[in-house]
């Protein structure tokens, strides 16, 4: 019997909606109909807003119900069929009819019960008709039968986040034609100004309305484990997929899902990782949107030009996702714009007055942005010191922080993380004893908590500073001491955190005062990016009316930080491309990753790729030639065998006759398809692949030591290596492991008289004596010997005791099992 005459199909055609249930529509059985309402769909006029939401194309909304449903293609029909004739017969009743009066475009709120803020539904309604938006109204009245998705965010986020209600600005920028067309956009806002939030209503209207997954990159790890955690209850109660993408997780490519759709958080690695299996698989049409979360970074180093190549693959797809960049400042903004081919909106709105101060000495200047850019003497600390507290805090330090704590909460930003840790201990030597008093016992709690996550063991400094409120927080802790440090100061039972630069980045923990310990970052100086984003952490939301950001400096540094605060902040060339930076590597790469996904293969596309660059648009500032660049990239890449030119032969379709002509085409040989797939460095791909080959011949399987080292990247962060550790741990040896030693030619007797200071030669090479370092602290924790044991014992942080080893491991089996 066909869908258009049966008696199913009649009565649904034939009525109005009212309550129906997914399961009388025609096409849908019971089996297809609980697929449906595990994502959330239950009522037969959510699928009705889902066709509408997708222009009333049949055939878009066959595949979405094939690919949510279950459905096979008759069946997707008859339900396309039988939802297709509601429509029409429902618009036809009303255009003949007056609407009722409460058939006006539906608004959605998110509010407080005493000043109601109505802001237009974030849902892609101006893909709707108006009759149909009238239809919608009559039909699913009262609202009560139809909950929509923004009513339960709003109540989401009022009971995660205690959010009311939204900014104007965020009212505006969600109403923009780039949002509602789902256009690249770029806006700027001060650090907590809430711009976070609309990029997560954007990515969620994606997710639930486009029905498409989206892409959230942030820069740090330390960041996305931040984010993950803050929106996994949105994941939970919502019913999509929350997938993380930074250190040692992430899967490539992710999985593909049936029913509901995946936001992936990522750092710019993984992020360009993922990007790059989405392309090799083919399912980058999966993808609706991809947020870029300090946007800016795209003119920091080598991570800036990751990102670079990345947006840059991006803009070459057809169709190409939404991409949207947000930051607290940007410079060049129209370098920028091009490139992404962008919208922007830009708001100075910040929720809190931020009161800027640089402290030289014992004197306090008040920045002044208002009158001629000037810095105003504006007090004297008044904190007395002793002639021995002035030796042991010169920068009067100590004096600041006193000034806020412990009845508000304060951040000091390091240089390092071993200033971090220093800093900790010289404020608690100042601090008075009845400061143990106050949350004496939720700081027990505190500490009882990290000792457990510890294995029963604890940082000496944590144990010292947490009873009087304070702790330190960088990149040295574990995931689970950074959570429950954060918790704390958010909480009010930690009132001063002294960290790294991290901390000003997408994690949020604001305070009433900010302190710049220095205007250094490492040993470079502070850039106008990270002031911003640094101070940007002053001043809560609710809890006070303004923040506080104080600089620490000394006089020889105050011409450099007048030209960074003031001058920095009108120059336009703070978003450079960094391409072309280290000898081209970052084009190198590109170059590598295009040919290998088969993106671009000929000379000319290679050259328009590059052509759609950030670079390409700063070429004559920066004194660069593209084409240049490209001819001595290409030949790097042949000459190290990573690539090859192959020519080809193909018909002249503009001659009549059948001759041929050859064709010049790149592609990846066997050495560069295990370079991509191991992110492996390209100046290391050749030995790398030696090391491995020769390393077959004498592999010694009977433990994994041997194994550790051949799989140890060549690349290690410089390190001291502790001989005396090595010679305490190769008297613990067995025969077995020690025959390592000889398979790498490591004589022990150079190890037990490096070991007490005396001269001793070997024939191995300072790296390979370092790989063998690291394979041996990663064998203890093979050994499950705790991350804490084995950083102390080797006197090195448990973060590089953690340290990674599986992107050449799979360099491995990518080169040897093809």
């Amino acid at each position: 019997m066909s869908s258009s005459t049966s008696q199913k199909y009649r009565d649904f055609t034939g009525e109005p909606l009212k309550d129906k249930d997914i399961s009388e529509i025609p096409g849908l059985g019971p089996k297809l109909a609980k697929n449906l309402e595990e994502n959330g769909i239950k009522k037969a006029y959510e699928l009705l807003g889902i066709y509408l939401t997708l222009l009333k194309n049949k055939d878009y909304f066959e595949l979405w119900i094939r690919d949510n449903a279950g459905a096979n293609r008759h069946q997707a029909k008859q339900c396309a069929d039988a939802i297709d004739a509601f429509s029409k017969s429902t618009r036809k009743r009303t255009s003949t009819t007056n609407p009722p009066e409460n058939a006006v475009v539906k608004k959605m709120c998110l509010s407080d019960t005493t000043n109601k803020l109505t802001i237009d539904e974030y849902e892609e309604i101006s893909t709707l008709d108006e009759s149909a938006l009238q239809m919608l109204c009559e039909e699913w009245e009262p609202p009560s039968q139809f909950p929509s998705l923004l009513d339960r965010i709003a109540t989401l986020l009022e009971k995660y986040r205690n959010i009311r209600s939204l900014h104007n600005w965020q009212k505006k920028c969600l109403d923009l034609p780039a949002r509602r067309k789902n256009q690249n956009l770029i806006y700027t806002l001060p650090t907590s100004g809430g711009k976070t939030l609309v990029a997560e209503i954007m990515m969620l209207n994606c997710l639930f309305h486009r029905n498409l997954d989206a892409i959230f990159i942030l820069p740090f790890v330390a960041v996305v484990q931040e984010k993950v955690r803050s929106l996994q209850p949105f994941a939970d109660e919502l019913g999509f997929h929350l997938e993380e993408y930074a250190a040692s997780k992430g899967r490539y490519p992710p999985l593909k899902r049936r029913v509901k759709r995946s936001l992936y958080v990522c750092t710019i690695e993984k992020a360009n990782s993922l990007i790059n299996s989405l392309i090799e698989h083919d399912r980058m049409a999966e993808l609706g949107i991809i947020v870029v979360d300090e946007l800016h970074m795209i003119g920091e180093g080598q991570r800036g030009a990751i990102l670079e190549s990345l947006l840059t693959k991006v803009r070459m797809l057809t169709p190409q996702p939404q991409i949207v960049g947000m930051s607290a400042t940007l410079a060049n903004i129209d370098d920028l714009l091009k490139f992404l081919d962008a919208q922007f909106y830009e708001e100075r709105f910040r929720p809190v007055e931020l009161e800027e101060y640089v402290k030289v000495g014992d004197m306090v200047y008040k920045i002044d942005r208002k009158n001629n850019n000037q810095l105003i003497e504006h007090r004297r600390l008044d904190f007395k010191y002793t002639k021995q507290n002035l030796l042991n805090d010169p920068d009067r330090l100590v004096g600041l922080v006193s000034e806020v704590i412990p009845d508000d909460s304060c951040l000091v930003f390091c240089a390092s993380k071993m200033n971090c840790e220093n800093v900790a201990r010289l404020i608690v030597s100042f601090m008075p004893e009845k400061l143990r008093e106050d949350n004496r016992e939720k700081r027990s709690i505190l500490l009882e908590s990290l000792v457990e996550v510890n294995e029963g063991d604890l940082c000496e400094i944590l144990k010292t500073t947490i009873p009087f409120g304070i702790a330190y927080h960088h990149s040295g802790l574990t995931g689970d001491e950074r959570q429950l440090i954060e918790e704390a100061f958010l909480d009010g039972i930690l009132t001063c955190i002294t960290c790294t630069s991290t901390l000003s980045t997408g994690v949020n923990l604001p305070a009433k005062r900010v302190i710049l310990r220095s205007p250094y970052v490492a040993s470079h100086f502070l850039t106008f990016a990270q002031y911003k984003q640094m101070s940007g952490r002053a001043g809560r939301t609710g809890q006070s009316q303004t923040g506080e950001c104080y600089v620490i400096a000394r006089e020889k540094d105050m011409k450099s930080l007048r030209d960074m605060i003031f001058t920095v902040a009108e120059n336009n060339t703070g978003c450079d491309s960094h391409l072309s930076i280290n000898n081209n590597y970052a084009i190198k790469q590109l170059l590598l990753n295009v040919i290998s996904l088969k993106m671009c293969t000929t000379y000319e596309s290679l050259m328009n790729l590059l052509q759609k660059t950030l670079l390409a648009l700063q070429t004559d500032r920066l004194n660069l030639n593209l084409e240049n660049l490209l001819d001595e990239c290409l030949q790097y890449l042949i000459d190290t065998k990573i690539v090859q030119l192959k020519q080809e032969e193909q018909t002249n379709d503009e001659s009549n006759s059948n001759e041929s002509i050859k064709q010049s085409t790149y592609e990846i040989t066997k050495l560069g398809k295990a370079t991509v797939e191991g992110s492996v460095d390209l100046s290391l791909a050749d030995s790398l692949y030696k090391h491995l080959s020769i390393s077959l011949i004498d592999m010694n399987l009977e433990n994994p030591l041997h194994l550790l080292y051949i799989t140890m990247p060549f690349d290690l962060p410089t390190m001291t290596i502790g001989f005396r550790q090595l010679v305490d741990r190769m008297q613990e040896m067995k025969n077995e492991e020690k025959l390592v030693l000889k398979l790498l030619e490591i004589d022990e007797t150079f190890l037990h008289k490096k070991a007490v200071g005396l001269p001793a030669q070997t024939k191995v090479s300072k790296e390979a004596l370092l790989r063998f370092y690291v394979a041996m602290m990663l064998y203890d924790l093979f050994k499950n010997k705790s991350f804490y044991d084995v950083a102390k014992f080797w006197d090195q942080s448990r973060v590089k005791s953690m340290m990674n080893f599986g992107l050449i491991n799979n360099y491995y089996r990518s080169l040897f099992n093809d």
